[in-house]
């Protein structure tokens, strides 16, 4: 059985400039980083070749006079960037590489496999959905989706979960990354638990069940469903 990888990431403090990769998969392909834009630093494209999300999840970026935190922006390939540079404080990012399955049945290329181009979506502003409460004084948990190819075998959302919240063993059909932006808790997969703390990356396999409890901070969590990929 394939099994899960826990990625203790970072603290979130990288250094100006500086960026570390969190997971890659040539399969796919995909790439996850962190990157710290120093203050002054415009965004810029990693690759032409591939679609990118990009999550503004520390300090801010600005734009024609216009100051942006915890935004999102979802590229396809050869689209430019918008002119975002860092503020004051610099910016972290959480970025996405991704491109086309190998071997897809459609003959399709990484633009139509990939995900649709969408405006900056502040996170404050975005249409979430309660997930329903599953016993007494559930504290509950609310969920909004970002992105999604035409197959929906790629889902990008994000899951603001309140404190004391318990998210029972479960599995997907799909292999699923979460990214812990903020607070965290205590994550199950299997027999194993951990502590899951902002800046942790967690790769869990299709048919893996898992678990969660959100500590006293809550956990505010980005969510990348796939198609299986780890070996």
């Amino acid at each position: 059985m394939k099994k899960p990888n826990l990625l203790f990431g970072s603290d979130l403090s990288l250094q100006p400039s500086q960026s570390k990769l969190l997971f890659e998969s040539a399969q796919l392909p995909i790439q996850c980083w962190l990157a710290h834009l120093a203050c002054g630093t415009g965004l810029e494209r990693s690759s032409a070749k591939q679609g990118e999300e990009i999550f503004l999840i520390q300090g801010d970026l600005n734009c024609n006079q216009k100051v942006y935190t915890d935004i999102y922006l979802c590229l396809t390939p050869e689209q430019f960037a918008p002119p975002f540079c860092a503020g004051s404080a610099g910016a972290v990012l959480l970025r996405m590489s991704f491109g086309s399955t190998r071997g897809n049945n459609s003959g399709q290329g990484a633009v139509a496999q990939g995900k649709p181009p969408v405006e900056v979506r502040d996170f404050g502003l975005l249409p979430w959905n309660e997930i329903p409460a599953r016993r007494a004084n559930d504290p509950g948990a609310r969920i909004a989706e970002l992105s999604t190819n035409a197959s929906r075998t790629r889902i990008t959302s994000l899951m603001d979960c309140r404190p004391g919240w318990i998210l029972d063993a479960h599995d997907h059909p799909s292999d699923v990354l979460t990214f812990c932006v903020r607070g965290g808790g205590i994550l199950g997969i299997e027999e194993e638990t951990t502590g899951y703390e902002a800046g942790h990356l967690v790769t869990i396999p299709a048919g893996m069940q898992h678990r969660f409890q959100t500590g006293n901070q809550g956990a505010f969590l980005l969510v990348f469903v796939v198609e299986p990929f780890l070996t």
